[in-house]
């Protein structure tokens, strides 16, 4: 039994399952079929029929290391809020502004 045969044969017993309204275990018995198989293909059959979200494509932007080197930022977290320093910062305003984000 090729791949989408078999696929196919076990949704009809799936099918098959849900409209006899017995139980995973009573059904399992009389149709030869183990409860944790009945389980797996349900759970297979269910996240098939799922819709798959859709795939977008993200913009990138290259940029060269060297001639921003001297102009990238460096982030610093205090509590939920992030600060970023350049070059020419003033550390005593840095030290002044941490400890009132602290405070918060």
């Amino acid at each position: 039994m090729s791949k989408d045969e078999l696929h196919l044969f076990r949704r009809q017993q799936i099918e098959d399952y849900r409209k006899s309204g017995q139980s995973a275990e009573t059904w399992c018995d009389g149709n030869a079929m183990k409860v944790s198989t009945l389980r797996y293909w349900l759970r297979r059959i269910k996240d098939a029929d799922q819709p798959k979200p859709e795939q977008t494509w993200a913009t990138m932007k290259l940029i060269d290391k060297a001639s921003t080197a001297e102009t990238t930022p460096v982030m610093i977290r205090v509590n939920n809020f992030e600060i970023s320093l350049h070059p020419g910062f003033e550390p005593a305003v840095l030290t002044a502004v941490i400890q009132t984000l602290q405070g918060i």
